[in-house]
């Protein structure tokens, strides 16, 4: 094991722990930074977009009376199994579209503050020093905005229509609270 020895800009002082014995001392650092970059992204995806808040079930599997000690795809029947690939390219589909997502709000946040701020509906007492928004302002800037863009949409546009699809009749897309 190696153990590194940092200190941040600010004095505070950390012991850094690695089993591989080949990395150096900057190299271990560094993997600590992009693991730390790796958590804060899963974090905001659980947080903000329920990006990990997808249920895996299926009717055709068989309900287990605690969790199962393994999971192999050649314990189920053919059908099964064709039903559980589909389910698990569903789940890889959802968690890359909500990491898609949280790029587009980061995109925006960074290219376009000035706009997002203007859009805010809600009041901050300070803003950052740095003047860039977080996601969830991203977010409910663009909430705020959804409100005055659905109606003024082109009938062409699929997504009322999808959201209508889904709503039913009773609410329209334009009449959703839209925040979170």
């Amino acid at each position: 094991m190696r153990f590194v020895l940092t200190q941040l800009a600010n004095g505070r002082q950390f012991i850094l722990v690695s089993t591989d014995g080949s990395l150096s001392g900057p190299e271990v650092i560094a993997a600590y930074g992009l693991r730390f970059k790796i958590e804060l992204t899963f974090r905001t995806l659980i947080h903000l977009l329920g990006g990990f808040a997808y249920r895996f079930w299926l009717k055709a599997m068989t309900p287990a009376p605690r969790w199962p000690k393994t999971l192999k795809l050649a314990d189920y029947p053919e059908s099964v199994q064709a039903q559980i690939l589909t389910k698990v390219e569903a789940l890889e589909r959802f968690v890359n579209l909500n990491a898609i997502a949280l790029g587009v709000l980061q995109v925006l946040a960074l290219e376009l503050p000035t706009l997002v701020w203007s859009n805010f509906p809600r009041w901050f007492r300070t803003l950052p020093n740095h003047g860039y928004p977080s996601e969830r302002i991203v977010q409910l800037a663009l909430q705020y905005q959804a409100q005055e863009v659905f109606p003024k949409s082109p009938p062409t546009l699929l997504l009322p229509k999808f959201l209508a699809a889904k709503l039913g009749p009773q609410n329209p897309p334009d009449s959703l609270p839209l925040s979170a």
